[in-house]
């Protein structure tokens, strides 16, 4: 049986754990685990730190599967499994951990708007990706590094209105991409 691409319900997900079934598993950590990466990683702010906590969260479902009751939606289960690893993990650190944040971790609402900022910034990466490559240079200089259009235009040995027109480009496709999308829906 396979649902790839498909979400499994609380029930069979954790069925299929206790008997440490490899078709669930495997199912539950490649529709999961990108989202539980960026997700850590969002907490975490180091990429290293987020692969073994989504790592470790996947291991300890493997391990302890036989003992646990996944009741409710499984991402949100999962998503929450991570967000609590994320913190402790942050606390053990002796990082600073701001009331917001643990505010955050009794909001259930949040987890559903990180969910959506998680899933938006995937789709940006995609439609970025479709953009040509001198196009997609510019917008990562611009809008990842940070990179005024003049330090952009010195950089890649270029006249300040091609960036101003690259950057537009670029926009308008994102524009276009995602607001033609939420019009679908």
């Amino acid at each position: 049986m396979t649902w790839y691409g498909t979400e499994i319900s609380a029930a069979t997900a954790t069925e299929g754990l206790r008997d440490r079934n490899m078709e669930v598993f495997k199912h539950l950590y490649l529709t999961y685990s990108e989202d539980l990466f960026l997700l850590a990683y969002r907490w975490v702010k180091d990429e290293s730190l987020a692969k073994d906590l989504v790592h470790n969260l996947f291991v300890h479902l493997w391990e302890k599967g036989a003992s646990l009751t996944i009741t409710g939606n499984v991402r949100h289960y999962l998503f929450r499994a991570v967000t609590n690893r994320a913190i402790n993990e942050l606390k053990r650190q002796s990082r600073h951990v701001s009331e917001d944040i643990l505010q955050w971790q009794a909001d259930p609402a949040s987890l559903y708007e990180t969910a959506d900022y998680i899933l938006l910034q995937k789709e940006m990466i995609q439609l970025v990706q479709g953009l040509a490559p001198r196009c997609k240079e510019i917008f990562l200089l611009s809008r990842v590094q940070g990179l005024e259009p003049s330090e952009i235009a010195e950089k890649l040995n270029i006249t300040l209105n091609t960036v101003y027109f690259q950057l537009s480009v670029a926009l308008k496709h994102l524009r276009l991409h995602l607001m033609g999308e939420k019009k679908d829906r």
